[in-house]
């Protein structure tokens, strides 16, 4: 096994040992005229053994059997697979091994709508991590990216190496939205019998009066003011009404109910697109400063939630503490656990054809390329199309 050098070794935080991976593509005809079945397959390759490693400031990296950095910026590579072809995954795979740890000798199938999925809650977490804090924060894509996070689904995968089953990051307030009670209690009814609203106690307005008429519209399925009553908004405004759940969780019902009151209503079964255009006016900078609390426990719950297969270890030959991580998959969410937003972050290349996010000090805006060959690739072609409109003219 390659053996990484002295003085790279004391500047990394972790280390993990994997093998590449032989991938394979069967194509299936099962019925004629029909496109047909693709299934993808791999193995792991134990001749070509890989090590990797995050240090400061340079990210996730694979270490060469000489102690040099072979391959820098391993998550920046990974993440932006969630949008490149298969062919693009599989060449990944062949030169880092595959997400998990899979059998030699024999081929395993995977899911690839599963495995994209999994890469793109990554690259959803690493954006929302940048988004909250970056100094010039775009509060709509905060809000979307923190939507998209909290009611992801569910997948699971399981090769004939591990020892149990990965399951993405499940965020327990879905479920409390699920189980969410549309009826009042006796306070409640009371507060019905005196007045025409209910009085709430929540952290963007102080006291919010909800109209009894409107509450009783939302959980018939119906809203005289919105015009309708989507089913997540409606379990929303039930919670609103009666949560005493912990601060968190009554944060997030605040936000989502005035920010679907108010701002906008999202249509959770069309792709989370909005019903009308938002009303940006209405987006008050508490509301932005309670999204910020909630976009960062997010990111918390989805980092915390995928690293499980890290353990801590003592090398008794270094003398020094250590980590095992079980997984590529882990060792990418390990090396998020290690970032500091204040100081550095991960942004896309501004070059369309590259795609790969790269990490940059968080106070930087002038560096929008991941590398020297992004940038002249697109002033070149910057250039090419100005002298193409000129001889145009």
């Amino acid at each position: 096994m390659p053996q990484i050098k002295e003085n790279f070794f004391e500047s990394i935080l972790f280390r993990f040992e994997s093998c590449s991976c032989d991938c394979a593509e069967d194509i299936v005809h099962v019925v004629p005229g029909e496109e047909p079945d693709r299934q993808y397959k791999l193995q792991a390759v134990p001749a070509k053994p890989l090590v990797f490693a995050y240090a400061a400031k340079k990210g996730l990296v694979r270490i060469a059997p000489n102690g040099t950095i072979e391959e820098s910026n391993i998550l920046g590579s990974l993440i932006s697979l969630s949008n490149k072809s298969m062919s693009e995954m599989t060449r990944f795979f062949k030169e880092n091994g595959f997400l998990f740890p899979v059998q030699s000798g024999s081929y395993e199938k995977f899911d690839a709508v599963e495995v994209y999925y999994i890469i793109n809650r990554l690259r959803l977490t690493v954006e929302l991590m940048t988004a909250a804090n970056e100094i010039h924060k775009d509060y709509g894509k905060i809000v979307n990216l923190t939507l998209s996070l909290l009611f992801a689904g569910d997948v699971k995968i399981k090769t004939d190496l591990m020892e149990r089953e990965y399951v993405t990051c499940h965020h327990p307030y879905i479920d409390i939205l699920k189980t969410a009670d549309f009826s009042v209690s006796y306070a409640r009814r009371q507060e019905e019998f005196n007045a025409d609203y209910y009085v709430v106690n929540d952290c963007i307005f102080g006291t919010y009066k909800l109209s009894t008429q409107e509450y009783n519209d939302i959980k018939s399925g119906y809203s005289t003011k919105l015009g309708f009553g989507e089913p997540v908004f409606r379990s929303v405004a039930a919670l609103y009404l009666n949560l005493d759940g912990t601060p968190m969780e009554r944060k997030i019902t605040d936000f989502l109910f005035h920010y679907f009151h108010e701002v906008g209503m999202v249509d959770f079964s069309n792709g989370m697109k909005y019903f009308s255009v938002p009303k940006e006016e209405n987006f008050t900078d508490k509301m932005k400063e309670v999204l910020l609390e909630i976009a960062n426990f997010i990111v918390g719950e989805e980092i915390n939630a995928n690293l499980a297969g890290i353990h801590p270890v003592y090398d008794t030959k270094k003398m020094m503490p250590s980590w095992k991580v079980d997984s590529l998959l882990c060792a990418a969410y390990f090396s998020i656990f290690y970032l500091k937003p204040e100081l550095e972050l991960y942004r896309p290349c501004d070059n369309p054809k590259c795609g790969k996010y790269f990490l940059v000090r968080t106070t930087t805006t002038k560096i929008r390329f991941c590398s020297t060959e992004c940038c002249n690739c697109v002033t070149q072609a910057r250039y090419r199309k100005k002298k193409r409109e000129k001889e145009s003219k």
